[in-house]
């Protein structure tokens, strides 16, 4: 670089009347002459009046072109912490301020503490050692610009600091717009017009750099660079390097890892961290337990000597006080700090005022970097949100009082947008992008935030949830529902055991048989001693435990409650009473089970027959029996019966829900297993094929009823085409692993039908530890008499003796063929198939 030479001393020329080079003179006479090289706002007067006896040195009359700095005239301030990672933003950074044409503005933008400063600095210091000079001023306002242009006119001149602070903000000016090769770093700028009005008197061949909350407003004056949180690498190496000055971590890496996990990978939040790791020396794994249980204090302390405002607490306290007069912006952030950090529906906060309201408060929030707002969706960084979730009597964004009404207030519209069916697909997207939601605000409500909204949220999502196949999520909302109606209302009140009762029914759906009857119990025996035994409510729950009865596997005890409640029913309620036919369908159905078909057939018929008559041949509890009964039809052999009921069912359901109602696919499918079973397998297998892409369009790949489509579609491929089929059954597996757990029933199924078929393609040794697996977790879970038990010790004795293990298949044949004797009976289908699997071993028959 080279600067304009400075002329000597002999060369200026004399002020006032003759007076020697170097000597002070009474300029007065001349001062006006000489204010148009000095400045162009200030006056003589000014001039005069501001230096004691109205006396000026020389340089104040040598032209702002030819004055050159000081050696390394730089106030860059010292940034705490380290620099670590940025290499995409530096280089952006850097070429964005190389640019050549025209004054250049590069804009830094992003969240409070995520690092523009520090980067900023970082540039800077580059620009020091290639020459360069460098002014930092801070710029939140107008007159902080002003100051900052002051302390430069005065460094540049020390001998002239007397001069007023117009002047010298005029000089500092001056010699911008004289000279190249600086640049001019305005930190923490909030407004951008104060910025374009300093632009035209700065020489284009200068670099303005912007650090800046406020992420509109650049089009057209600036460069625009938005800085995001650091990434895992260099987030873990700065808390590493800050917290103990050496490579070597104060903490596991774990720990640590963790720790800036929880803290969004924000470089502000990490520095705060390490710092108090470094000064109270604990690990990064006991600060993030201060974290969960201080959130407030953590997020307010560091180290001794810690600026106070450059905490994540004040910060963003700091970029709140600017939105003061946004007052729904303040509300609105507190309400979004309780949901998942991104795809936050717009359309779900557009519910917390007038929709012109709203989006100033979004904008608002989304100018200062708090938020990021697209058209569609809002998203927080997940600090953030702790923080503004956190109250802190000191900080008067974050009062107790408007903490808890922003947590009312989310839960409250979430309630208000979920759908009131799951029939159609939108319902069901519209679902599923609001569950992400539901699950942050449950797992960060506190016990004692415990509310009757929150209970009913956690039970909706629980309902849809358990709809869709996810049990074991569904159990998590409704153990979380029943703890807030016992501690709101009690465990006596009718709202506490009607949430129980759902747990138990998520428990059943889960395999845990055992915990549900206990459940359904003990609601029975609140119901008895508070409403009576012949309580509707409490026959409801009696039939309920039947149910849970049958799912355990007793099922003649199942059956004699069932006959036992229909009586009472009859008596108190009548015949066509809604609970009675329930109670009916419930009756057949246990008859089905007992593989006593002919007494399931009849029971369906003469229901069927009733619900007609009484609820119209199209409602869905009169289309749900006559599939069943095309079911019961298709166990008992007459396969001509149930295709004939399963098509004219279809076309009722057709015409009554439409050709994509999830209830009409699934009948399809059910037409498809009696193809299959008539020996079709080609009419089978296209059946399923449609039947599994409508599925997968209408409720998802994950859902239970897909799932079940895919692996059957497995089993019809086994008989042709093995690879193919082996990929289905394949896939089935992990989705249903991954949507309903391990020992989820329907995993366990699909494990049994993959293992079968590498039984009969030469994979005997990989098929029997996937049934030993599969018959040890239904055991587990079920118990060994159980019937879905027997029928996995049945699939293994069969693997057994296909492979040869005969001693080992013939006693497991053996101790199941005595249990489903005893608890089924002789000539359920399964004792016999058990029996003649023993009889083939044994060579009796």
């Amino acid at each position: 670089m080279r600067w304009p030479r400075r002329k000597s001393q002999s060369d200026a020329p004399a002020p006032g009347s003759g007076a020697e080079p170097g000597i002070r003179a009474d300029v007065s006479g001349e001062l006006t002459v000489a204010l148009g090289q000095v400045s162009a706002a200030g006056s003589a007067e000014a001039l005069r009046t501001g230096t004691r006896d109205g006396l000026l040195p020389p340089e104040a009359f040598v032209p702002l072109s030819d004055v050159e700095p000081v050696q390394a005239l730089s106030n860059i301030p010292r940034v705490p912490g380290v620099f670590v990672g940025r290499e995409d933003e530096l280089r952006m950074l850097e070429e964005a301020l190389s640019a050549s044409r025209g004054a250049v503005v590069t804009a830094v933008h992003g969240l409070g503490g995520v690092g523009k400063t520090t980067l900023a600095a970082h540039v800077a210091t580059r620009s020091i050692a290639e020459g360069h000079v460098v002014w930092w001023t801070r710029a939140e306002t107008s007159e902080e610009i002003n100051s900052g242009l002051v302390d430069f006119a005065r460094a540049l001149q020390p001998v002239l600091s007397g001069l007023p602070a117009d002047t010298l903000r005029e000089r500092a000016l001056e010699w911008f717009r004289t000279h190249d090769d600086w640049m001019l770093v305005l930190d923490d700028v909030d407004h951008p017009d104060d910025v374009r009005r300093l632009l035209p008197r700065l020489s284009p061949r200068g670099r303005v750099l912007v650090t800046t909350r406020r992420s509109v407003g650049w089009r057209g004056l600036a460069t625009d660079l938005r800085i995001e949180e650091l990434d895992e690498a260099s987030a873990v190496e700065l808390f590493r390097r800050m917290s103990s000055g050496t490579e070597e971590g104060a903490s596991d890496l774990a720990s640590i890892r963790a720790l800036c996990s929880e803290l969004g990978h924000l470089p502000l939040a990490i520095a705060q961290a390490a710092a108090y790791c470094r000064e109270t020396y604990v690990g990064a794994g006991e600060y993030l337990g201060m974290l969960h249980d201080y959130p407030a204090e953590m997020l307010a302390s560091s180290e001794e000597g810690w600026a106070s405002e450059r905490t994540v607490a004040r910060v963003w306290q700091m970029s709140l006080d600017r939105l003061r007069d946004v007052p729904l912006a303040v509300d609105l952030l507190r309400t979004l700090a309780w949901y998942a950090p991104t795809e936050i529906p717009r359309a779900l906060v557009d519910r917390l005022g007038r929709r012109h309201d709203v989006t100033r408060a979004l904008t608002g929030l989304a100018a200062h970097s708090l938020i990021i707002l697209d058209t569609d969706a809002v998203s927080v960084h997940p600090l953030v949100q702790a923080t503004a979730r956190t109250a802190d009597s000191a900080d008067p964004h974050r009062d107790p009082d408007s903490i808890r009404l922003a947590h009312e207030r989310a839960v409250d519209l979430l309630l208000a947008s979920l759908p009131e069916d799951v029939a159609t697909r939108g319902s069901v997207a519209w679902w599923n992008g609001l569950v992400p939601h539901i699950d942050h605000l449950d797992a960060h409500t506190s016990p004692d935030s415990a509310t009757e909204a929150m209970a009913l949220l956690r039970a909706r999502a629980g309902q849809f949830l358990h709809e869709q196949g996810s049990v074991r999520r569904a159990v998590t909302f409704f153990e979380h529902a029943v703890d807030d109606m016992t501690r709101v209302f009690g465990g006596d009140h009718q709202g506490t055991l009607a949430m129980v009762s759902n747990l138990a029914t998520a428990y059943a759906s889960a395999g845990e048989a055992r915990r549900a009857v206990a459940l359904y119990e003990d609601v029975r025996e609140h119901q008895s001693r508070i409403l009576g035994e012949d309580h509707p409510r409490t026959l409801v729950t009696a039939v309920n435990l039947a149910l849970a009865y049958q799912s355990l596997g007793d099922l003649d005890r199942a059956l004699a409650s069932y006959q036992q409640i229909l009586q009472t029913q009859l008596a108190i309620l009548g015949e066509d009473h809604p609970h009675t036919l329930v109670t009916r369908h419930n009756l057949a159905a246990a008859y089905a089970s007992l593989g006593d078909l002919d007494q399931a057939v009849a029971t369906y018929e003469r229901l069927l027959h009733d619900q007609v008559r009484v609820l119209g041949p199209d409602h869905i509890h009169t289309l749900g029996t006559e599939n069943n009964l095309a079911a019961a039809l298709a166990s008992a052999g007459d396969l001509a019966g149930a295709r004939s009921r399963y098509t004219q069912l279809l076309a009722e359901q057709t015409r009554v829900l439409g050709d994509t109602h999830p209830d009409t696919i699934t009948t399809r499918g059910n037409l498809a297993y009696v193809h299959l079973l008539s020996g079709d397998q080609d009419k089978a297998r296209e059946s399923y094929e449609r039947v599994l892409e409508d599925q997968k369009r209408v409720l998802g790949e994950d859902d239970p009823r897909t799932l079940a489509t895919l692996n059957n579609l497995g089993l019809v491929h086994g008989v042709t085409n093995p690879a193919r089929a082996a990929q289905l059954l394949e896939t089935a597996l992990v989705h249903r692993e991954r949507a309903l757990g391990t020992d989820h029933p329907d995993t366990l199924t699909s494990l049994a039908s993959l293992a079968f078929l590498l039984l009969n393609t030469g994979g005997a040794e990989v098929a029997v530890p996937l049934l030993e697996r599969a018959a040890a977790e239904r055991i587990r879970i079920l118990g060994e008499d159980h019937p879905d038990s027997l029928a996995s010790q049945h699939d293994l004795a069969e693997a057994l003796r296909i492979t040869g293990q005969l001693d080992s298949a013939e006693d497991l044949f053996a101790r199941a063929h005595d249990a489903a004797a005893r608890i089924l009976g002789d000539d359920h289908a399964l004792t016999r198939s058990l029996r003649a699997g023993l009889t083939g071993i044994r060579g009796d028959g």
